[in-house]
C-alpha cells in the first residue's frame, strides 16, 4: 500500500464510524438487505424444509444466506445433515457462534431444547425473528454474547451487513474500531440453563478460548461436540492452531470426521477450515 492510500484509509477510519463505513463497504449488499427487510415487515418470508419433519420459517435474507451455506455449500450441507441426524428430544444444544439460529431451530422442530448465542446484535435480532416465526420461543433462549475462556467483556470487530452481521475477534485494530461485549463460559452457561448433551462451535478462530471456558462441563457431562477448526486464521492471527486440539486431548475427546470415520490431527491441521465431531472417549 503506498504512503497516500495508508494516509486515506487512516483518515476514513478515523472520520466515519464503523457502522457506516460497514453500510457503504458493499452496496449492492446493503441495498439487498433493506429491500429484504422491506419484505418482511410486509410479512414476507421463507420456508426452507431440509427433512420432511423439519420446515423452517425465514427471514428473507436469512434464507438466502443458508441457501448459499447449508444448501450450496457441501462440506456445510454435510455438517448441518450430520447434525439434523443427531437432534431428538432430549437434546439440549449450546449453539456458541449461532449466527441467524439455524441450529437451534432444528433442535427446537426436533423437539430438543437450546440456547443460542451470538455476539452480533444483528444475529440476535435475526434470531429472536425466527424464533417467533417458527413458534419456538419455550424451547430457544437467546443470548448476546461472545463465548470465552472467562466471562467478562470482549472488545470485537463489528462486520455488519457486509459479511451477514458476524462480529469477531481480531488484533490490531484501535478501540475505536471495535465494540464491547459480553463474554460468558460454557461452564457458566450450564450454571444457569443446565448441562448440554450438545454444544455447537463456531467462533472464527476463538475455538481454544471456548473449549477451556467449558473444561467442567465438559469433563462432568461429556456433550457431543461439533466444531468448526479455523486453522489458517488462528496461524495469521499469531495462535496456535494446535491448541484447540490440544484442549480436546487434554479432556479425553477423540475427533471424527463428518462421515463417522476417526481424523487425526495431522489431517485436520491440513485444513484451513475444517468441520468436525468430537466425542468423549
Amino acid at each position: 500500500m503506498t504512503p497516500s492510500a495508508k494516509f486515506l484509509k487512516n483518515f476514513v477510519r478515523r472520520s466515519v464510524p464503523r457502522p457506516l463505513r460497514n453500510w457503504l463497504r458493499s452496496p449492492s449488499k446493503s441495498i439487498e438487505w433493506i429491500w429484504d427487510s422491506a419484505r418482511f415487515s410486509f410479512g414476507v418470508t421463507k420456508t426452507i424444509q431440509f427433512l420432511p419433519e423439519v420446515p423452517i420459517r425465514l427471514h428473507p435474507h436469512a434464507f438466502k444466506v443458508v441457501c448459499r451455506s447449508q444448501l450450496a455449500d457441501s462440506e456445510q450441507n454435510a455438517e448441518f445433515q450430520n447434525f439434523l441426524s443427531c437432534c431428538h428430544s432430549k437434546m439440549v444444544l449450546f449453539d456458541i457462534g449461532a449466527h441467524y439460529g439455524l441450529f437451534s431451530l432444528a433442535a427446537a422442530r426436533r423437539g430438543g431444547r437450546a440456547v443460542a448465542v451470538d455476539p452480533s446484535a444483528i444475529a440476535v435480532r435475526m434470531i429472536a425473528r425466527h424464533v417467533e416465526l417458527n413458534r419456538v420461543q419455550p424451547q430457544v433462549r437467546i443470548l448476546q454474547a461472545a463465548v470465552s475462556d472467562t466471562d467478562g467483556e470482549l472488545r470485537m470487530l463489528s462486520s455488519g451487513v457486509f459479511s451477514e452481521g458476524y462480529a469477531r475477534l481480531v488484533r490490531g485494530r484501535p478501540s475505536s474500531e471495535l465494540t464491547k461485549v459480553h463474554a460468558t463460559t460454557v461452564d457458566c452457561m450450564t450454571s444457569e440453563f443446565g448441562a448440554p448433551t450438545h454444544i455447537k462451535i463456531d467462533v472464527e478462530g476463538h475455538e481454544a478460548a471456548a473449549l477451556g471456558g467449558g473444561r467442567e462441563t465438559l469433563r462432568r457431562f461429556s456433550p457431543e461436540l461439533f466444531l468448526e477448526l479455523h486453522t489458517e486464521m488462528v496461524a495469521a492471527d499469531g495462535g496456535n492452531p494446535n491448541a484447540a486440539l490440544d484442549e480436546l486431548d487434554r479432556l479425553g475427546y477423540e475427533t471424527f470426521a463428518l462421515d463417522g470415520s476417526p481424523i487425526d490431527r495431522r489431517t485436520i491441521l491440513e485444513k484451513s477450515i475444517i468441520r468436525i465431531v468430537a466425542r468423549r472417549a
